[in-house]
């Protein structure tokens, strides 16, 4: 069972475009929403929240201090960020119960080194990068790690079913047979190497090089002509 990590944060009364005025004091606005209450607008430190939400990621249960009657159970729902610096302009937090399982995207973690990439050349294809999976908050793993020294021979793979979790209290939702990871093939080009032309012996007479003749185009065949039409009588 997971510690829940804390996180201070504060009400917000500085609401729509005037957001940015907090932005630029290092405070990061947010909402705090679900569970059976409204929606709450909120703030945080700007670098401190930048900070663990490294190692946070998602799926790890905070406990959201600052908004009275002691610490609120929450998930970052998700986050925005400005599309040219990557900076987080806004965070979703999601009110969570830790008697009631949830649902969340677990991040993968490729450990190890793959005895088909070393030994056969092989590269490895990524089909996904996450998995969904439900639990009771304080058990959502904040990855789950998947070992590639299973992959020995070009041609194999690992799905879903074979990812390790503690099933007493991890339940993965996504489908038993989807790709994680495989072994491909590495592509190889052929290279067309021109076929070397034997140097002619002295005296020998080399036939000229001839050009097909191009076939004579057919005549194109005459409109049949148009039926005159009968007169009625």
């Amino acid at each position: 069972m997971a510690e829940a990590q804390k996180l201070a944060i504060q009400p917000r009364q500085i609401l729509g475009k005037k957001v940015n005025s907090l932005r630029r004091a290092g405070r990061l606005p947010g909402v705090v929403a679900g569970g059976h209450e409204g929606s709450t607008p909120v703030d945080t430190d700007q670098h401190a929240f930048e900070q663990s939400y490294r190692s946070w990621g998602t799926t790890t249960l905070l406990s959201l201090e600052g908004l009275g009657g002691g610490g609120v159970a929450a998930l970052i729902h998700g986050v925005s960020r400005d599309s040219r610096t990557g900076r987080i302009l806004h965070v979703d937090f999601q009110r969570v119960s830790l008697t009631e399982k949830t649902h969340a995207d677990v991040p993968l973690h490729f450990t190890g080194e793959a005895p088909a990439v070393k030994t056969h050349g092989a590269v490895l294809y990524h089909a996904t990068e996450h998995v969904r999976v439900e639990a009771f908050p304080q058990d959502m793993p904040r990855r789950i790690d998947v070992d590639l020294a299973a992959l020995k021979e070009i041609d194999e793979a690992i799905h879903v079913r074979d990812l390790v979790v503690d099933t007493r209290t991890v339940l993965i939702l996504s489908e038993a047979d989807d790709l994680v990871v495989k072994a491909m093939p590495a592509r190889v080009e052929e290279v067309i190497t021109p076929a070397k032309v034997a140097a002619p012996v002295e005296g020998e007479v080399v036939p000229a090089t001839t050009t097909a003749a191009k076939p004579e185009a057919a005549p194109k065949a005459e409109a049949a002509p148009k039926a005159e039409k009968t007169p009625k009588k």
